[in-house]
Order: structure tokens, then C-alpha cells, then sequence
């Protein structure tokens, strides 16, 4: 199942699987089984297409132009430079689901969309996710001009973020490029932020020629090689912008670490192998987490944990979930050398999906926390210390869930997927859009919050959608997704 180095590479380390027949393909194991329950899937595929589409219609008749809806409140939100984030975050959504009449609204709202303008500082991290990665995915899929150039007016202004330090700063004024960075960190940058830019810039650079992004981008990950962390190639989430001090020692895969690591896969799948340097950091990443964060508890569940003052908690986040698709994935790719180190990373990729799938199956509502306990009788528990009972209409299980769907055919996944989204649909769809589930215990005194996230059309509808598409759509041999479900060609 696992690719093998290629000996007649000319670069040290080696290439993505190639295959004589499909059926040998990694990337794609859902044909046969795919086509057994096609009826159903396509049923089910376009419930999730009216779905996207009801989303985005309540966003378009309440917010059009505002960065997100609030339809518990009937309001809006600007948090992201007001530049209309849930129409960019939603448009290759809107392409691979075949809305065409809504994509052209979004593409006419792009292309006359100003950039650079007078506001509040913004979030580099969060802009370089949603709405760079956007554009390069659209041009992608479409090779439509307006999409690059959008994508390289936004990367010149995200250029300002840089100064003489090897990290970005974490916001940047869009007319003024003034930079800062919050006092809450400690005035240090954050991980899974700076080290969430490489995917995206360096697209930028092979689809513009123009490498002064990548170079960018490569300075970052040149500068974290001369750190030395505690636990080898873990880093901490604070690191001062200089790069010359970590200023905590807490290791999260989830919140504020999360993306960086899973960039070290991407970025070696996107290069077709040819940036080795990733390869070997990932590896070095996943060979930590399993050793020091991957827990089983007394039920049996795999999950990791987050460590901190020198030891680990008993706990996960959901946004750590995203984990059981990248591990898969790497075993797929054949990241490492090694069959044995590929299979076990196959392994921990299934097992944590499981435990993340296992929080939303075994809930009243059907939907996962967003910080569950392991509890020492093997019971899972959202509730209670230690706990955050919020469901934000994540996608982090959907995207693992999806991606162990395409590596395997194994149906159970199509299943748990199709359980999340009848649920979703029944405790977070209100008349006027959808809104996250406050306690995903309650559901005799239901409280949704207020926000329709631009995540929840970009990632979790997609994710979802796809489970029940076939192979020929962004099929994983030909595409990498960044951290925002937005999918970007390999450059083979």
C-alpha cells in the first residue's frame, strides 16, 4: 500500500506514490464501493449541496458584503478587514458543488473588491488562510486571471507583515502596514500562525514566478531549524519574533500549534518530495507526538494530548482532530522510508478519527465537544472540569473523516459523516442560517450562538460533500488542501 523511495530520483529522498493502475493508487480506495451505493450517495451529496446553498442565501439576503452572519441576533461581523470573508472563503466551495449563479455573484463581488483600505488591524494568519488561499485555490480550478491576480495583490500587501525579523508579525494595517503583535502572548508570535504561510506563499511564487514569497516563507522554517525545543521537533506555541527564545513550553496540537505541523506534510506532498527538508521535519514532528502527546485511554481510545510544565493533560481539542487525516495521509504518501513507520502512522490516523468521530456519535445532539476528557473509567465526558461543551460548527472530524474515506473505502465513514450532518442540520440550522450548539449535552433547552462561521461553507459543508462524491472530484493525488479546505494543485 505504502510508496517506496524512488532510486532514480535525482534529488535526495523521494517522490509522491506513482501507480500503473488505478486500483494501485493510494490516494483513492472508495471506487468499488462508491459505485455500489451511488443512488445514495448522490442523494446525499446534494442534500448537502441545498444545504450550502440555504447558507449561503441567508448570508446573501442579511450580511452580503459583511465578513460573516450572526443570525441569532440578526447581525454582522467585520472581524476580518470587512471585505466580505464569507463570500471569498465560500467560492471554491460554490465551484465544486456546481453553483454557478451564486459563484458568479461571489466572483463579481471579487473582482471589484478593494483591498487596501482604512481599518483595524487584521489577523495575517487568518488572511492568509481564507482569503489568499481562497484566490489561489479559484485559480486554480478555474485558471481564471482574476483570481491570481487577486491572490498576488493580497500576498504583496501580507509582504508587509515581514520586517527584519524571520517571523511576520501577527496583524497588519492594510493601508497603513503598520504591524503588531498582541500583549497577551507575551508580545511573542505564535506558532500555528507564522508557521502557517508556507503552502500558501509558496503557491504564490510558482503560479506569479516571483519567489520573493516562498523566500519568505523559507526563512521561516530556516530560522525554527536553529531552535532547539525541548521535545525534538515539537515546537512551543510562543517563540519571540526574533527567533532566538521560546517564551513558554507549552505543545499544543490543537489550538495555536496545530496548522504548523500539518503544513510539514503538505508542503512536502505540494513539491512532489522535492522539498525534503519537510519530510524530515514531519517525520521528526510525528515520531514526538506519538512518543510524548499519543495516549490510548483505559477505553481504548487513541488521542493526543497537550503538554505543558512537563507533563501531559488527559484531554483533546477538536481542532487537534484534524490530526487523524494528516497522519493517514502521510502513511499514504509514503513519507517515510520506512513501510513499518507508514502503516503505524495509518494506524494512529484511524484511531484518532475513531475517538474524534466517537465524541459526536456518543453525544445527545450528535456533535462533539470542543474540549473532551479521558476519563480514567473509559468513558469519554463533554461535560463538566476541564471540558468546553461548545459545538462551533468545526470541521476538523469531517476533514479526517473524509480523508480516511478516500484511503480506505471503507464505508463506516460515509456513515459517520452522514451521521454529523444530519445532526448538524437538526440542532445548528435555524430559519435564517446556521449557528454553533452552546452545550452539545442540552437538547431539552437548546442555545445555539450567534455566529454562521465562513469556516462552516469553506471546510465543514465541503468536507461533507465530498464524502459523497466521487473520486474524479478534488481527487488527493492531484490536490492538497490548505488549513482552510481550500485546495491547491500539486506541483508535480
Amino acid at each position: 500500500m505504502f510508496a517506496k523511495p524512488n532510486k532514480n530520483n535525482k534529488f535526495k529522498g523521494h517522490k509522491l506514490p506513482r501507480w500503473s493502475k488505478e486500483s494501485e493508487n493510494p490516494f483513492n480506495k472508495i471506487d468499488s464501493s462508491y459505485k455500489k451505493n451511488e443512488a445514495k450517495n448522490i442523494e446525499r451529496a446534494n442534500k448537502v449541496k441545498d444545504a450550502m446553498k440555504f447558507a449561503w442565501d441567508s448570508y446573501k439576503a442579511n450580511a452580503w458584503g459583511h465578513d460573516e452572519w450572526l443570525p441569532t441576533r440578526e447581525g454582522n461581523s467585520d472581524w476580518l478587514g470587512g471585505f466580505g470573508l464569507s463570500i471569498v472563503d465560500s467560492l471554491d466551495t460554490l465551484k465544486i458543488m456546481g453553483l454557478q449563479e451564486e459563484l458568479n455573484d461571489g466572483k463579481d463581488w471579487v473582482k471589484r473588491l478593494n483591498h487596501v483600505r482604512a481599518g483595524d488591524k487584521i489577523s495575517v494568519f487568518e488572511a492568509n488562510i481564507r482569503y489568499l488561499g481562497s484566490y489561489l485555490a479559484m485559480y486554480d480550478l478555474t485558471g481564471d486571471e482574476v483570481y491570481k491576480n487577486k491572490a498576488k495583490e493580497f500576498g504583496d500587501i501580507l509582504m508587509h507583515s515581514f520586517g527584519s525579523d524571520p517571523f511576520p508579525a501577527s496583524f497588519l494595517g492594510f493601508l497603513d502596514h503598520e504591524t503588531r503583535i498582541p500583549g497577551w502572548t507575551g508580545s511573542c508570535v505564535i506558532l500555528s500562525e507564522f508557521g502557517t504561510m508556507s503552502l500558501e506563499f509558496s503557491r504564490l511564487s510558482d503560479i506569479t514566478g516571483d519567489p520573493k514569497y516562498k523566500k519568505k516563507t523559507d526563512g521561516i522554517i530556516q530560522a525554527l531549524m536553529k531552535m532547539k525545543p525541548q521535545l525534538k521537533g515539537l515546537y512551543p506555541v510562543f517563540i519571540s519574533q526574533d527567533g532566538k527564545r521560546f517564551c513558554n513550553n507549552q505543545v499544543s496540537i490543537g489550538a495555536m500549534g496545530d496548522s504548523y505541523y500539518e503544513y510539514l506534510l503538505k508542503m512536502w506532498m505540494y513539491t512532489d518530495g522535492r522539498e525534503e527538508l519537510y519530510s524530515k521535519l514531519f517525520e521528526e514532528a510525528a515520531d514526538s507526538i506519538i512518543e510524548h502527546l499519543y495516549k490510548v485511554s483505559p477505553g481504548g481510545n487513541g488521542y493526543i494530548s497537550t503538554y505543558e510544565y512537563g507533563s501531559t493533560s488527559k484531554k483533546q481539542e477538536h481542532l487537534t482532530c484534524f490530526a487523524g487525516g494528516m497522519f493517514a495521509l502521510a502513511a499514504a504518501s509514503g513519507i517515510s522510508s520506512k513501510d513499518n513507520k507508514n502503516k503505524h502512522y495509518m494506524e494512529v490516523g484511524a484511531e484518532i478519527t475513531r475517538t474524534c468521530a466517537q465524541t459526536y456519535l456518543e453525544s445527545p445532539s450528535g456533535l462533539g465537544a470542543e474540549i473532551f476528557v479521558f476519563e480514567d473509567n473509559g468513558k469519554i465526558r463533554q461535560s463538566g472540569p476541564g471540558t468546553t461543551t461548545w459545538y462551533f460548527l468545526r470541521p476538523e472530524t469531517v476533514e479526517s473523516i473524509f480523508i480516511l474515506w478516500r484511503l480506505t473505502g471503507d464505508e463506516k465513514y460515509q456513515e459517520w459523516g452522514w451521521k454529523i450532518f444530519e445532526a448538524i442540520e437538526k440542532y445548528c440550522r435555524l430559519e435564517n442560517g446556521y449557528a454553533g450548539l452552546k452545550d452539545v449535552n442540552n437538547i431539552k433547552d437548546i442555545h445555539q450562538d450567534e455566529v454562521q462561521q465562513s469556516f462552516f461553507m469553506a471546510e465543514t459543508l465541503k468536507y461533507i460533500y465530498l464524502i459523497f462524491k466521487d473520486s474524479n472530484t478534488i481527487p488527493l493525488d492531484k490536490y492538497v488542501f490548505n488549513t482552510e479546505a481550500h485546495p491547491f494543485l500539486i506541483n508535480y
